[in-house]
């Protein structure tokens, strides 16, 4: 009876060996395969982990294969390395990693594979593992690790970022030079030493970009041929901070670490893994600069699970890291001093200062834009001053000059009747009331003060220094125009010489050509000014200014029709605009005198005649002064409200 039961007992356990176990084929390729497992891509469910980004000839990298959520676990998987034709490249030399027999299969350029056919008991979270970088070829540039992983009788195939070998050291390629400081505050926020410096005169430039609701690039470069780096800071205090240091080693190559300082005394946050909770991290050193980038999580990393006191099963504390979703601080690290002492790692008190004076909080960064700092004041009244200036009173006056010297004439034209009401001749009398140009050049005047009081807002607040990169650029120079040429307007319209003259027309067009190019400009030079780095309005105001360049495109076309639909009838009856004032000489022979004496011809009255629109274009116009007044109003308040976002 006892052997019949051993008998049996033997069978099931071959039984449950035989199941258990995964005859995997292909090992060497980049499809395995095991009969009667379907295959599905498995980027989502697992990933590779590596602990480094770069390697060296025979460097160990560390990484682990892991599940990224809750799922059914790892159970049996093969890993290995392949360059860029797909030949397996590496060794593995992992013998027994925790209850796991590893084994390995050496592929025929004696690289090799590791796998597991068969695990015991339950799946794992995740596995790691030790990969050596031996019997490379010399012209080797990454490597991808490929997993095909058992779990929930599926084959799940993963695929690793590339492992890149590490260049010579003394060069920095050039798109780690220098960070782009042209779009601080537009696109990336950023922390500069000193804080007005352009490049490449800064000493220290950390950009940095939102990639998602939970995901920041870093970039860092520093003049420091010892570490340089960044430090996060729950308060506005040194000590008790989450440091991200980019180190040299002696053979100049830079690698990144996260680690944890008290006061000086840096620890790693993991010493088994220095890069810990940073992803795509990239250094480099050419003896004057280090430069290095890196991605952190803006929530404090941990793992799926969490164990008690707030540690991931790897052991990590997750209070050493900085919540950048809250306020921080943040500060500089740069020096040629290296991190490794006598005493042990140690950071220069001096070169540990907090330089912003305000929290910093990455959560505004998820909008569409990035602002390190609120708008400035300065900055506002420049918007402000410009925007009444040129969106209203420069329009308005434009309308009025362009389309109203008919109606509101400084000459009037008259008719003169005797007593039976017969038309005997023709008067030009000079108007009691306000004229088009009686309004327009104190307009014109107010518009050139304005603009000059916006100019010096802003030079006092780029501490008379001038603007740099392009997006900046083109509005500085711009604006300079609309400067140059505000200030001319008002200068020429006081030297207009007397009408019916032949310097009175070349006064006119080069008065013209003034007006016309500071109000064309000056609109441009607005909407780039809603895009800068110190006054980043809402996408809205935009949209608001585009809409009443419409609608003053509009009103301008009517005017424009009318104008020369009544072009043709003008010039029948010999009424000649020359300019904005009639031309006496030409139109009315006879009247060479533009007074007219009523006592000399009792018999005779003067009558006014009507001018084409007079009805509805001063309507047309308190139209369009209030709808401009309006967007005014509207854009005066986004500039005086926005605080950044």
């Amino acid at each position: 009876m006892y052997s019949s039961l051993l008998s049996l007992g033997l069978i099931f356990y071959s039984f449950n060996l035989i199941y258990s176990q995964i005859a995997f084929e292909g090992v060497c390729t980049t499809d395995v395969k095991v009969n009667g497992l379907p295959t599905v891509d498995g980027n989502d469910e697992f990933e590779i982990d590596l602990y480094e980004t770069k390697f060296l000839p025979d460097n160990t990298i560390y990484l682990a294969i892991k599940q990224k959520h809750p799922n059914d676990g790892i159970r049996e998987f093969v890993l290995r390395g392949f360059d860029a034709d797909n030949n397996v490249v590496g060794r593995f030399d992992d013998g027994q990693t925790e209850r796991l027999a590893l084994r390995h299969h050496q592929c025929s350029n004696e690289a090799t594979a590791v796998y597991v056919d068969r695990v015991e008991g339950d799946s794992y979270r995740e596995i790691p593992l030790a990969w050596r970088a031996t019997g490379l070829p010399a012209n080797l540039d990454e490597v991808v690790f490929r997993a095909d992983i058992v779990s929930n009788k599926q084959i799940y195939r993963v695929k690793s970022a590339p492992l890149k070998a590490r260049i010579a050291p003394g060069i920095i390629p050039s798109d780690n030079e220098a960070v782009n400081i042209d779009y601080c505050g537009e696109s990336q926020g950023c922390l500069i030493v000193p804080q007005n410096c352009n490049n490449p005169k800064c000493e220290y430039a950390l950009s940095w970009q939102v990639i998602d609701n939970n995901t920041a690039r870093f970039h860092i470069v520093a003049r420091a041929h010892g570490f340089v780096g960044v430090g996060f800071s729950g308060d506005d205090k040194r000590g008790d901070d989450q440091v991200i240091l980019c180190s040299k080693d002696a053979q100049n190559h830079v690698y990144v670490r996260n680690m944890f300082v008290g006061v000086q005394t840096p620890q790693y946050i993991q010493r088994e893994r220095p890069a810990y909770g940073l992803r795509d991290t990239d250094g480099y050193s050419n003896g004057t600069h280090i430069s290095c980038k890196f991605t952190r999580k803006l929530s404090p990393y941990a793992d799926a699970s969490v164990e008690n006191a707030g540690k991931a099963p790897d052991g990590v504390d997750r209070d050493k890291f900085i919540n950048l979703k809250e306020p921080h601080y943040m500060y500089p690290i740069y020096t040629n001093h290296d991190l490794m002492t006598p005493q042990g790692m140690r950071i220069p008190s001096q070169d540990i200062q907090i330089v912003n004076n305000h929290p910093i909080n990455f959560e505004r960064g998820i909008w569409p834009k990035s602002h390190p700092r609120d708008g400035a004041f300065l900055a506002k009244i420049h918007a402000i001053l410009n925007i009444i200036a040129w969106i209203l009173l420069a329009s308005a006056g434009v309308m009025v000059a362009r389309y109203f010297d008919l109606i509101w004439p400084e000459y009037e034209r008259r008719v003169v009747v005797d007593a039976n009401g017969v038309v005997t001749g023709e008067k030009l009398q000079r108007r009691n009331r306000f004229s088009f140009f009686n309004v327009f050049q104190p307009i014109m005047i107010t518009v050139a003060i304005l603009t000059w009081l916006a100019f010096l807002a802003i030079l006092l607040e780029l501490n008379w220094k001038w603007t740099y990169g392009t997006h900046h650029m083109w509005h500085s120079i711009l604006g300079v125009i609309v400067l140059v040429c505000a200030f001319l307007a008002p200068l020429v319209g006081i030297l207009r010489p007397t009408p019916r003259t032949r310097r009175y027309c070349f006064w006119y067009w080069i008065h013209w050509l003034i007006v016309s190019l500071a109000h064309c400009l000056a609109v441009p030079v607005i909407f780039l000014g809603m895009d800068n780095r110190r006054l980043d309005l809402w996408t809205w105001c935009s949209w608001l200014l585009f809409g009443w360049c419409i609608f003053h495109f509009i009103v301008q076309l009517i005017f424009e029709i009318h104008a020369c639909c009544c072009a043709r009838q003008d010039y029948e009856r010999k009424f000649a605009v020359v300019g904005n004032t009639i031309d006496l000489g030409d139109c009315f022979p006879g009247f060479e005198d533009a007074d007219y004496y009523p006592e000399k011809h009792p018999d005779q009255r003067a009558r006014r005649e009507s001018v084409p629109g007079e009805s509805w274009k001063p309507a047309l116009l308190s139209i369009y002064l209030f709808i401009t007044l309006v967007v005014v109003i509207l854009l005066i308040l986004a500039v005086i409200l926005y605080q950044g976002y």
